[in-house]
């Protein structure tokens, strides 16, 4: 994450910005919110977009009701529905300008209308259904803008931006009807458990070095306090092909030790299954197929590993 303003990842979230002045001053929750996304916390108001749709259906079966009424009623077109006639027909048969015709044209564009308006009700409720859940880190993360350096975001039981009810926007269940307008890259179970002790990481350990280097950097130097997300990502990328590699190197050296084969296919079998265990605890959001692959792929090389230690000892 760019480091402009105060990162989540930090040990004093609220170390970098000052407090603003006035009584309704909430610049830089704002601020933050345009630098990290998964900060803002709004509301989908899913059951009035539902409504919504319903509400632009019924009206576009009424009009389209009507277009085809008034289609039955001019002799030129004869029977049939607006699906039979063309438009280009239409103006052909009925010119528009004449006073006969302007019933017609009428229902017609307010059919073309309330299409246009049914599917732009559908394309944007949509996108907004699809918008992430919030982080439940950054939920909880969102309560800690308050005096003295920020404006409190939760007073009175009150969201003080909009004045609401502060529970729905402290509701950390999967039901809440609430949405960020992005998700972190990464979110497996591992990463997220680094991003919870990146704090107790920054007070502990790296604030523990940056004293050790300051006395040799110059006193104008900025010390940058916090972590970078794309840091953690990074470090739990490099752990997990670490972990991957012991545990195949580990597979083989446990194979190279067993003697029978009800030993080496035990082995076989269990390291096997703690890797797919770590696949999925590491990986975040893989699919089953991916697991299955990866898993495949793994008992693949144990056991041609294993087979060619058979045939050699068979050769012995």
């Amino acid at each position: 994450m760019p480091n402009r303003v105060s990162s989540p990842f930090t040990t004093d979230p609220r170390a970098e910005m000052p407090a603003p002045s006035g009584p309704h001053k909430y610049g830089a929750l704002y601020k933050n919110i345009a630098v990290y996304p998964e900060l803002g916390l709004f509301r989908r108001f899913g059951p009035y977009w539902a409504k919504k749709l319903h509400d632009d259906t019924s009206e576009f079966v009424a009009r389209l009701e009507d277009v085809n009424r008034q289609l039955a009623r001019v002799p030129e077109l004869g029977e049939g529905t607006i699906l039979d006639w063309p438009l280009w027909l239409v103006r052909e048969r009925c010119p528009p300008g004449n006073d006969r015709y302007n019933e017609l044209y009428q229902a017609w564009r307010e059919y073309d209308e309330s299409l246009m308006k049914y599917g732009e009700t559908l394309c944007m409720s949509q996108q907004v259904m699809d918008l992430p859940r919030q982080n439940v880190y950054f939920t909880k993360y969102l309560a800690e803008f308050c005096p003295p350096n920020f404006k409190a975001v939760f007073e009175n039981d009150r969201f003080m931006p909009t004045g609401e009810d502060a529970e729905i926007y402290q509701d950390l269940s999967e039901t809440k009807d609430t949405c960020a307008w992005s998700d972190m890259l990464q979110n497996d179970y591992l990463t997220m458990r680094y991003i919870y002790c990146s704090k107790w990481i920054e007070k502990h350990i790296l604030t523990r070095l940056r004293r050790r280097s300051k006395a040799k950097e110059p006193e104008d130097t900025q010390i940058r306090t916090g972590l970078r997300y794309s840091l953690m990502v990074a470090v739990m990328d490099i752990a997990s092909c670490l972990i991957a590699s012991i545990l195949l190197v580990a597979s083989v050296v446990a194979l190279a030790w067993g003697r029978s084969m009800v030993v080496q296919t035990a082995i076989v079998a269990i390291f096997g299954v703690v890797f797919a265990l770590l696949l999925k605890l590491m990986a975040g959001k893989i699919k089953r197929g991916e697991v299955f692959g990866a898993t495949a792929a793994f008992y693949a090389v144990a056991v041609v590993f294993l087979v060619s230690m058979s045939k050699d000892c068979g050769c012995r």
